[in-house]
């Protein structure tokens, strides 16, 4: 692990987010969560910066493209990595005409989140 601060998971599925924070934290990060845009961006003005942000595409108040363009506006957000993930077929192409750094499909595997974490936590 190269990064001490925690990965920020945004996912208004609730098992789904829980699942994620216990695989992420078995792998020895630290975890905060968010139920949607509107509280992942009052979490980013109030809390700790985190390593790596992995971001459901589709959430009611804030979706994941509203909170992508909000990070790109924000200079001292606009170098936070982000996973988008999504279900959708056409997950990559958005992430790629989004400027995510990645993307992991649903159901996630481990294997790729681990995988996307190694890649990313570090680079923040």
């Amino acid at each position: 692990m190269s990064d001490t601060r925690p990965i920020l998971i945004v996912d208004d599925d609730e098992d789904l987010r829980d699942v994620i924070a216990l695989a992420v934290g078995a792998m020895g990060y630290a975890v905060e969560t968010a139920r949607d845009g509107v509280e992942a961006m009052d979490r980013l003005a109030d809390g700790p910066r985190p390593a790596l942000i992995l971001l459901d595409m589709m959430m009611p108040r804030m979706d994941g493209e509203a909170v992508l363009n909000a990070l790109h506006d924000d200079s001292s957000l606009a170098n936070i990595p982000v996973v988008l993930l999504s279900g959708h077929t056409s997950a990559r192409q958005k992430a790629q005409a989004l400027h995510a750094d990645g993307c992991l499909a649903k159901p996630i595997e481990l294997d790729a989140l681990a995988n996307a974490i190694e890649r990313f936590a570090g680079h923040a």
